[in-house]
């Protein structure tokens, strides 16, 4: 009888040690599924008139695109995965140093634009993104240090259902 309970044990541990090798595929949810998506359909709309980046402020030229990831929020566990909610920081940054009634048609034009392509797009690689609020000339300090620039600055949420088994 002892034998048979070694035989059962043994091949136990062998099947244990057979999917520890397994390798684990991991998606870089933030880099792939959100700010690869939103810097694609970004560069389509705008067909490189302005730099989109993500990081840290950098002075781009007369206007850019930042996206600044800021955090990430379990909504809900799964029994097969989980759904997060993911937050950025995006920003649109114009240099002008008078802003005359011409500049604030042609910054507010981007801004309708900027929103209405987050509009076209709340459902892409994620679900429910959208953009949440919209602030004038709140800037980092970074950004205060260059002479003549401005900052609409959005809050970015959506969601994505990762992790899955």
């Amino acid at each position: 009888m002892a034998n048979s309970w070694n035989f059962i044990n043994s091949n136990f541990e062998d099947e244990t040690r057979v999917y520890n090798r397994l390798p684990r595929v991991v998606v870089n949810i933030w880099d792939d599924k959100i700010l690869d998506t939103i810097r694609t359909f970004l560069r389509t709309d705008f067909a490189g008139s302005m730099a989109i980046y993500t990081g840290n402020f950098k002075d781009m030229g007369n206007q850019s695109i930042r996206l600044n990831p800021v955090r990430c929020e379990l909504i809900q566990q799964l029994s097969a995965g989980e759904i997060r909610e993911y937050e950025l920081d995006i920003s649109y940054t114009f240099k002008e140093n008078n802003v005359k009634r011409d500049a604030w048609e042609h910054i507010l034009r981007q801004v309708s634009t900027i929103e209405a392509v987050f509009h076209e797009n709340r459902n892409n690689t994620f679900f429910n993104g959208r953009l949440e609020e919209c602030r004038i000339n709140e800037k980092e300090t970074a950004e205060e240090a260059v002479e003549g620039l401005n900052v609409m600055r959005w809050t970015w949420k959506g969601m994505f259902l990762g992790n899955i088994s």
